[in-house]
């Protein structure tokens, strides 16, 4: 075994491809990674919870101002609305558009395809040995 292997920089490195592939396929629809990931996170969890900036920062592991510059953008893009709720005037509940819906529909199919492609490499064994050794670092780096 290659004692010079660096792990960061081999997740890094995949990492980076995989956001530029997703950028490469969201951007034929106008947003971002980022943008098209909080669409699909909103889409899929709103049936069943309004969905608040908090859900998002902590679903997708990013800080507030950050997510708060995203929801603006995306709201100025008309992608989402941040809509009062009657029991907490401070939160706002964010709802997809039509533009947003759209485009969820498109960029789930190109991360659908995306992930089938990187399951296909793994037989079923490897696949929970891949995800049980990412969880496993993961949780290492939160130490």
């Amino acid at each position: 075994m290659d004692k010079e292997i660096r792990i960061g920089k081999e997740i890094l490195v995949l990492a980076h491809k995989l956001k530029r592939t997703i950028d490469k396929d969201t951007a034929q629809y106008g947003v971002t990674s980022i943008q098209g990931r909080i669409i699909g996170f909103v889409y899929n969890q709103s049936k069943s919870r309004d969905i608040f900036q908090k859900d998002i920062e902590a679903e997708f592991n990013i800080r507030r101002s950050s997510v708060t510059s995203v929801l603006q953008l995306m709201e100025r893009n008309k992608l989402i609305k941040r809509v009062n709720v009657s029991e907490d005037a401070r939160l706002k509940k964010i709802i997809l558009m039509e533009k947003g819906l759209e485009i969820q529909e498109h960029v789930h199919n190109s991360i659908d395809k995306m992930e089938s492609r990187l399951k296909d490499e793994f037989t079923d064994d490897e696949l929970d040995t891949f995800i049980n050794l990412i969880r496993r670092l993961s949780k290492k780096v939160d130490e």
